[in-house]
């Protein structure tokens, strides 16, 4: 995501609905294209990313939906 729409189009309590509501945020952002050693824009090319999710591919969340613990921890074990 892009450090603009971030900063301008993310609301906390956009977090706290993606964290509490297990609710998914999509934003959408101007495309800019470099081919070539040229960089130019797709002429009305937007593109509709996920901004926020509360799903995470790195970490074990825990039973309380808030904490997390790296793959591998060695409390996950037992």
């Amino acid at each position: 995501m892009r450090k603009n729409v971030v900063k301008n189009r993310i609301t906390h309590d956009d977090y706290k609905n993606c964290l509490l509501d297990d609710e998914e945020q999509m934003r959408t952002m101007n495309v800019i294209i470099s081919h070539l050693h040229n960089v130019y824009t797709e002429d009305g090319e937007e593109v509709n990313k996920v901004a926020l999710s509360a799903e995470d591919d790195k970490r074990v969340i825990m039973e309380d939906g808030i904490h997390t613990l790296a793959y591998g921890h060695y409390s996950l074990k037992n």
